[in-house]
């Protein structure tokens, strides 16, 4: 690990941000913004430190530099008034996703591009509609299952015109989400018009030590061989939902 922790440490440097390693800390200063990120197996919930899983340091290392930029406020802005919605397919929309989003693609069926001068930014990606109590029995909830910009670069107001143009072309119910918070908070969604609806239970993994591959298990007490794989867990997900205001 040591080899990813300096090259992470060398490439934030090239920001002009100041690092110290300690131990499995990487503290980075730049300015007046100050973020201490812990890389752990087991990993836990802070007020002040970004804990991140150290598998993902092998398997997502651009997409932590990122993120990392992005916490530090050192990110391109671009505002979306200057950009425009359109349509993309299903290998697009893929492929951005598994180079920008921390958790990958997964199959989503209605897929939405950002673009500023034909280059593209950001991508949301929805289920299609489902029925739900809390909607009226000609209603459909639809579920936004990935939305992410392009690495380095911040769209101000992206999502919010990306789901309403969302909005206007299938007239939801409501669009509900989930924010895995061992990477989020949801504050952007929230800005954007969210509101929270519950929490979830943690999620279970076993992670390959060689190959630092992530398998879902439904039991943290499942039996494994303890030489090839070690369990992890993230904190859980925030169930936030839209509802679209046409007035708006």
């Amino acid at each position: 690990m040591e080899e990813y922790f300096n090259n992470l440490k060398k490439t934030i440097e090239s920001f002009s941000v100041t690092t110290k390693i300690n131990s499995n800390e990487i503290i980075f200063l730049q300015k007046e913004q100050h973020i201490t990120v812990v890389f752990c197996e087991s990993c836990f919930l802070s007020k002040n430190k970004i804990s991140i899983p150290i598998d993902y340091l092998v398997t997502q290392f651009d997409k932590i530099i990122w993120f990392i930029q992005s916490k530090l406020k050192l990110n391109k802005t671009i505002y979306a008034r200057l950009c425009t919605v359109q349509k993309i397919d299903k290998p697009t929309a893929a492929n951005f996703i598994n180079k920008y989003h921390l958790l990958n693609w997964v199959n989503c069926v209605h897929h939405y591009g950002l673009f500023y001068k034909s280059e593209l930014l950001c991508v949301a990606s929805f289920s299609n509609g489902r029925k739900m109590n809390r909607l009226e029995p000609n209603q459909r909830s639809f579920e936004l299952i990935r939305f992410c910009s392009k690495g380095g670069i911040t769209v101000t107001g992206g999502l919010t015109k990306l789901l309403n143009h969302f909005c206007i072309q299938k007239n939801p119910g409501d669009v509900m989400t989930y924010i895995d918070k061992q990477i989020g908070n949801g504050q952007s969604f929230i800005s954007a018009g969210f509101t929270l609806h519950s929490e979830t239970s943690p999620n279970y993994f076993l992670v390959n030590k060689k190959t630092f591959e992530r398998i879902l298990i439904k039991n943290k007490e499942v039996d494994f061989d303890k030489s090839q794989f070690y369990l992890t867990q993230n904190f859980g997900n925030l169930k936030l939902v839209y509802t679209y205001n046409k007035l708006l």
